[in-house]
């Protein structure tokens, strides 16, 4: 019996469920997890504490949701694998596992369900990675993350659960093309012909060079494209959606590696149930913390707007926050959360802790371990407003007119994307005193009654790397560009909350469709801001007569380059972006109501060289992944104007810092409104120039004016046409100058 897990753990409970006859943990080295052992245990109930991600959410059931039998539900996503995943960058040692000719290794044993959806989908495979180096290439310089591939059978495809015992397959190529042809490594028949499930298993080559690939033997110009399988440095066992054509879920129930006599008896067992759990405000956060009990392998802790049941954790209605491990260092669990907006704040929120057994394996009662808190120090996030039909009417006729400014948008909060409200996408975010001045953004969202979206961003990017003009948008990730994710719909209506957001794993579409929005500033060959283009993603699947990705008819917009990076305003008409035959536009609220929609922003940063080089997220609920998984983006509200003026006052709130704003119309004939604001009674001076400098007219000749937004017209009936500069001068420093065109 290998005991080096339970000495380095120091757990008597561990050793207790290491009695059995078998394996159950890998060996601890020094340098971190190194051997699977010959028996090894992923998932039963819940997935073993000892790997280090379990990249998929535990669901009930499908077929039998009453019977409190738990399953690993795998989403499907383009190009997503998703999984058990161990060391990327050291991998864990599965040779005792395996052999050099067929039937010399282990078995892998599951219990598979696979939704009709995939039926006649390409590359639906259960996937085993090695480890890889953090940036593979293609000139042989790197370690490249190679494939196992098994294929799930079309007659598995049909939505029932199907026990599989599958064999591993031979250590290299050779040998599993020898295998397949009934010959052992040596070219000697084997005594017993290959397993049918074993003689599935395919090489499947490196993934993924300079970006997305399918890499096999000779599809590359260098051999390192195609190295062996490293059995020694195995990075994940996954489900692996290797398209972008669509598909469903993929349900995994009862995974190990064994043999025929694998006992495991010990990973069905439930522990004790929990107690002594504590609910308190902690600032603008919430917190749960509780005493480690060493007989358990873990923790969950879950929230609800609710009381929490037993039966709303088993049947979805409380949402995982998140899990502790039972060597953490810490047994608590901080909530940080934004409520959508002022109205839904104060009310109090539900936490309750379950405990799980060292496979996984849950204690649903919590009558011990519940509790609730009404913090009214959480903040209120951004939120998107419903324009009036004259701030409608400034924003649109400056996209038309190629005015690039903010008027018209409602004095409320903006959404900021920095590193005090980020999270990580699918590309790390910098980090250190620059990284704000790298990537970071301020965003403001409005909609129309028409249903035009509008979304002026200030984005600060210390090196451009705009995509050329008439991009394809499809790539236009891998450059600077600024990205909006909604969904059509109140994630109250649909099984979400407050607190989960959507309950998609993936884009829906109709009544409960998702969308994501791209846009970038486009650039000329010498690198100047020409234009931007707007794109729109949507997830085909179940889609009818819609583009994947492609340009969104009817919108416009104008962007420029600026001293600290770019700017942009756009215009959309978001019944460009659905399907008119599978999709329901989004519905707006009542003057007096609000909706929570799923929501998130992001941006994508390119310097100098090679693609993307970090994506950040708006969302605190966003993670890698985010780009096509609704669950993770936040539940945003979008607020009826009565509500906006009752509740937060914005139309007479007082400003807080000195401003002058663009003119409007600009250009104009032959007169213009100067919009300012001052937080405080102060002189101010008013002034338009010519481009000479010369004084041609003062607007407001230092009088004491009151804090607030005032707006002064400008009369230019006498001037010829040209470019005229004025100046705001207002307290004892403050001054800001702008320009305008006049064009008769």
């Amino acid at each position: 019996m290998n005991t080096s897990a339970t000495t380095r753990f120091g757990f008597m409970s561990v050793l207790m469920l290491l009695a059995a006859s078998f394996i159950v943990a890998p060996t601890h080295a020094q340098s971190g997890l190194t051997e699977l052992g010959d028996d090894f245990i992923f998932f039963f109930d819940g997935p073993n504490v000892l790997i280090p991600e379990a990249t998929a959410p535990i669901v009930n059931d499908p077929l039998d949701p009453t019977s409190g039998n738990r399953v690993h539900k795998y989403d499907y996503g383009n190009w997503s694998e998703n999984g058990y995943r161990f060391s990327r960058a050291e991998g864990l040692d599965m040779t005792q596992n395996v052999g050099a000719s067929g039937g010399e290794g282990d078995t892998l044993y599951l219990k598979l369900l696979v939704d009709p959806a995939n039926a006649g989908q390409p590359g639906v495979f259960l996937t085993m990675f090695d480890k890889t180096d953090d940036n593979p290439s293609s000139d042989g310089s790197a370690d490249l993350m190679s494939r196992l591939h098994w294929p799930i059978p079309e007659e598995l495809r049909n939505g029932q659960w199907h026990d599989l015992a599958i064999p591993l397959p031979p250590t290299t190529t050779a040998g599993l093309a020898a295998a397949k042809e009934g010959n052992d490594i040596n070219g000697n028949p084997l005594a017993t012909p290959l397993d049918a499930n074993a003689a599935l298993w395919t090489y499947g080559g490196a993934w993924s060079v300079g970006g997305f690939g399918l890499w096999g033997p000779g599809e590359c110009n260098n051999a390192a494209c195609f190295a062996e399988f490293e059995w020694d440095a195995v990075y994940s066992l996954t489900v692996f959606f290797d398209n972008n054509t669509g598909g469903g879920p993929v349900y995994l129930d009862d995974v190990y590696i064994g043999g025929p006599g694998t006992d495991v008896s010990a990973a069905t067992s439930a522990p004790d149930a929990m107690d002594a759990v504590t609910v308190a405000a902690d600032g603008s956060a919430n917190k749960v913390s509780w005493t480690h009990n060493e007989s358990f392998g873990g923790y969950n802790v879950y929230a609800s707007e609710d009381p929490i049941t037993s039966a709303s954790i088993l049947d979805g209605g409380a949402s995982l926050l998140g899990s502790v491990a039972f060597n953490a260092t810490d047994f608590s669990l901080t909530h940080e959360l934004e409520m959508p907006f002022s109205t839904l704040a104060g009310e109090p929120l539900y936490y309750a802790v379950t405990s799980k057994s060292f496979f996984g394996v849950e204690n649903s009662d919590i009558s011990a371990s519940s509790g609730n808190v009404a913090n009214t120090d959480l903040p209120i996030a951004p939120f998107i407003s419903i324009l009036t039909d004259d701030e409608a009417n400034t924003i649109f006729n400056n996209v038309a007119g190629g005015v690039l400014s903010d008027a018209g948008f409602p004095d409320t909060p903006a959404f900021m994307i920095d590193p005090s409200h980020w999270r990580d996408g699918d590309s790390p975010a910098p980090t250190g005193d620059g990284a704000a001045a790298d990537i970071s953004a301020m965003a403001k969202v409005a909609i129309d009654e028409f249903g035009f979206m509008y979304v002026y961003g200030e984005v600060n990017d210390d090196i451009a790397g705009f995509p050329g003009a008439n991009a394809d948008g499809g790539g236009t990730w891998n450059f600077d560009s600024f990205e909006i994710f909604l969904g059509n719909y109140d994630v109250r209506d649909v099984g979400g909350s407050l607190l989960s957001g959507s309950p998609h794993g993936q884009y829906g579409r109709g009544a409960e469709a998702d969308f994501q929005l791209r846009m970038a500033a486009e650039a000329d060959e010498a690198g100047n801001v020409s234009g931007i283009g707007i794109w729109a993603h949507a997830d085909p699947a179940g889609a009818t007569g819609s583009t994947a990705v492609g340009p969104v008819q009817g919108a416009g917009g104008v962007a420029e380059a600026t001293a600290t990076g770019y700017r942009f305003l756009v215009a959309i008409p978001l019944e460009s972006v659905y399907d008119p035959s599978a999709d329901q536009p989004l519905a707006l609220p009542a003057s007096n109501e609000l909706k929570v929609i799923p929501f998130n922003l992001a941006l994508n940063d390119k310097d100098a060289g090679g693609g993307r080089e970090a994506q950040v997220n708006w969302s605190l609920n966003a993670s890698a992944g985010a780009w096509n998984n609704p669950s993770k983006w936040q539940p945003t509200a979008i607020v009826g104007r009565s509500l906006l003026t009752d509740t937060e006052d914005v139309e007479t709130a007082l400003p807080i810092e000195f401003a002058l704003e663009q003119n409007y119309p600009n250009p104009f004939n032959p007169s213009t409104n100067i919009e300012f604001s001052i937080p405080n009674a102060t002189p101010v001076r008013l002034e338009v120039f010519n481009v000479l400098g010369q004084r041609v007219a003062t607007l407001v000749n230092g009088q004491t004016m009151t804090a607030g937004t005032h707006s002064v017209a400008f009369d230019a009936s006498a001037m010829t046409s040209g470019m005229y500069i004025y100046r705001l001068q207002a307290g004892a420093s403050f001054s800001q100058t702008r320009t305008m065109m006049l064009l008769k």
